[in-house]
């Protein structure tokens, strides 16, 4: 309780301090930006027998600094407090080439799925394809380039975490590209394709989750069970429609995996996701990154999304023990560019078995 008082403190300290900071040095000015977020969390699991987890959390406080200097420098540094632990998230530093391509090295995500998103996420949680096909944040290193109509991305990276003791973690490549054939200040097409190959000596287990908050019920749905890995391919098909305050966005991702002795086990999976703002005016898309952006003060939205996993793999589960079927539907409310409001419901099915699940998740965030 104390490290949450704390963490509270520090978070409302900061956001008192202006939003840029500049500090003049002998190689040029220094411009540092101060962000954090803190989630107040309230859940509530209707006909789930055994759980204590209905009730409120703080789940996750983040602070971090942003630096640009030298004019073309630029370096991030985030820390999160979350289940009583501190770790690092972002870590990295950047050069831009020009204002169209830059590299950047460091702990970072790469460009494969939603979870890049962040802050800008419509949803209390990231849709479970999201969690079962998208690896979290590894140190390397990557090249972009942004124009009008065109994202390309280009990167290596670890199999390990960033605060991993153990050097023999494999290595990822990935790659992404974005075509915007619409790009204007009402209307946004965009689609986008990215490989990704791992090769790791790790055991791979590709599970599904209830998309909640609270650790439990984060039950697992559905699992291929441990797999000997030798090498995972995994791709994304994606496509995002902005017209003024409409939103639809649908992502597409399957994965092979090469196990030694054995056929290859496969799995796949879909979401749509739809927005509509009841009140507001444009939906926003943040073009450098090829993502949606953060709605604006005063808007209130409605939201809805559909996801579909096949973990079948052929051989590893009885028959209709490897799909499942979530959907989502919520509310927003923007109070103004620190403090948003989202409500959601959901509702989660295995294929064939009586199993499901209901939740129902209100989150209030405080951000700057």
């Amino acid at each position: 309780m104390k490290r949450i008082i704390l963490a509270t403190m520090l978070t409302l300290i900061l956001s008192q301090l202006s939003a840029q900071v500049t500090v003049p040095t002998a190689a040029g000015d220094l411009k540092l930006r101060f962000m954090g977020r803190t989630n107040f969390d309230a859940g509530f699991f209707p006909g789930l027998e055994g759980t204590d987890d209905n009730g409120v959390v703080m789940n996750d406080t983040r602070l971090g600094v942003q630096a640009s200097f030298d004019e073309k420098w630029s370096a991030k540094i985030e820390i999160c407090y979350q289940q009583k632990a501190v770790s690092f998230r972002d870590l990295w530093i950047g050069y831009d080439f020009s204002e169209k391509s830059s590299l950047k090295a460091g702990n970072f995500f790469m460009p494969f799925g939603s979870k890049i998103l962040g802050l800008a996420y419509k949803f209390v949680e990231d849709a479970p394809l999201d969690y079962t096909f998208c690896p979290s944040r590894k140190m390397g290193l990557a090249y972009s380039y942004t124009s009008d109509p065109l994202n390309l991305t280009f990167g290596i990276f670890s199999d390990g975490d960033v605060d991993a003791k153990a050097l023999n973690r494999g290595y990822n490549l990935s790659a992404k590209a974005v075509v915007r054939p619409i790009c204007d200040e009402e209307s946004i097409l965009h689609i986008g394709l990215a490989p990704l190959f791992t090769h790791s000596p790790n055991a791979v287990t590709i599970k599904s989750t209830m998309p909640v908050t609270f650790a439990n019920p984060n039950v697992t749905l559905i699992s291929s069970g441990a797999l000997d890995a030798i090498s995972q391919v995994r791709l994304e098909a994606e496509l995002i429609y902005i017209m003024r305050r409409f939103l639809f966005e649908t992502h597409y991702m399957m994965t092979s995996v090469n196990m030694p002795g054995e056929d290859n086990y496969t799995a796949n999976g879909i979401f749509a996701q739809a927005s509509f703002q009841l009140i507001g005016k444009q939906q926003k898309y943040n073009k450098k990154g090829g993502i949606t952006a953060s709605s604006p003060a005063k808007t209130l939205e409605l939201l809805a999304r559909v996801d579909y996993m096949n973990l079948d793999g052929g051989d590893f589960h009885p028959e209709g023990d490897g799909k499942e079927t979530d959907i989502t539907i919520g509310v927003n409310y923007f109070f103004n560019k620190y403090v948003n409001a989202k409500l959601n419901y959901v509702h989660a099915k295995v294929k064939d078995t009586e199993d499901s699940l209901n939740a129902m998740q209100l989150r209030l965030q405080f951000s700057f």
